[in-house]
């Protein structure tokens, strides 16, 4: 299919901006911690049942040891240490700052990819990349005035914290892609991932005696349900489609495109939170938006 590694990327921007605004509503009672680990478990029960439902396993038996190993670093690198010092950086710099530092993803993904996976991103390439961050920067950059409590350390902990979260995530795109290249199927590289980050982070949870803490949250039956379309929308459809993605197009090109969840996050929650939409906010969405056409015309 013509564009299926184009349209992937912009299904997973879709799936991510959701998820993230069910993200959002659930942290408010469950806090960012505990969110983060029940999106994960959940978001792995779901893998491991579509496994199950398409190739009759719920863990991808037919992988091999080396396929194993890069996704599960891969997993590591992007959920536990990415994802970890990206929430932090919510924390401290709220979700415009923290977004606007984190749409670095892909120029750390390029780049990566440039001496790892030889990819070498053509003009328009980088000028559909560039056109994309330009509109998520001036977009995100209008709404990182407000006001917000550091609780976790201070204005350059957080910009450290954002800039290693985009980190994280590049890595893992990068570990991802060198293992798709062996042939293995998205879905069973994304059970993969996501069981390895999992077991790690229930491994800290237990060594930091917080597990009835975490088990507990899901009394909330609200913010549970919050959690769990989240986890379906985010770790679940929109990691398998960012995989799909990068099977078919390189890898920066893909991260660029998925760069514009932000934006359809800002969008759906000025419907469903409330949220005020500036000129500003709109100009940057259409130099975002033209930034990803230009992606596909490449």
């Amino acid at each position: 299919m013509r564009f299926a590694g184009e349209f992937a990327a912009l299904g997973t921007a879709l799936c991510w901006s959701a998820g993230s605004n069910f993200f959002a509503a659930a942290g408010k009672a469950m806090g960012s911690r505990v969110l983060n680990r029940l999106r994960i478990t959940t978001a792995c029960v779901l893998l491991a049942t579509a496994l199950l439902a398409t190739r009759g396993a719920p863990w991808p038996v037919w992988a091999t040891s080396t396929q194993i190993a890069l996704l599960a670093v891969s997993g590591l690198i992007g959920f536990v240490f990415g994802d970890g010092w990206y929430f932090r950086s919510l924390v401290i710099l709220g979700p415009g700052r923290a977004a606007l530092i984190a749409s670095s993803a892909p120029l750390f993904t390029a780049a990566i990819a440039w001496p790892v996976l030889h990819e070498t991103p053509g003009p328009l390439a980088l000028l559909g990349m560039g056109m994309t961050l330009g509109g998520i920067a001036w977009v995100v950059g209008a709404r990182s005035d407000i006001a917000h409590e550091h609780a976790e350390g201070s204005v350059a902990v957080g910009i450290g914290a954002a800039l290693l979260g985009a980190l994280g995530q590049a890595g893992g795109y990068v570990l991802s892609k060198m293992a798709l290249r062996t042939g293995i199927d998205p879905l069973s590289a994304t059970v993969i991932r996501v069981t390895a980050a999992m077991v790690a982070i229930w491994i800290m949870t237990a060594a930091g005696r917080e597990v009835r803490e975490t088990l507990g949250a899901l009394r909330d039956r609200r913010a549970s349900a919050f959690m769990a379309a989240g986890a379906f929308l985010g770790p679940f459809m929109g990691v398998t489609l960012s995989l799909t993605a990068i099977r078919f197009i390189e890898t920066g090109v893909a991260a660029s495109i998925t760069a514009i969840y932000p934006i359809f996050a800002m969008l759906i929650a000025a419907r469903f939170h409330g949220e005020r939409l500036t000129a500003r906010a709109l100009l940057g969405a259409l130099l975002a938006v033209a930034g990803v056409v230009v992606l596909f015309l490449r």
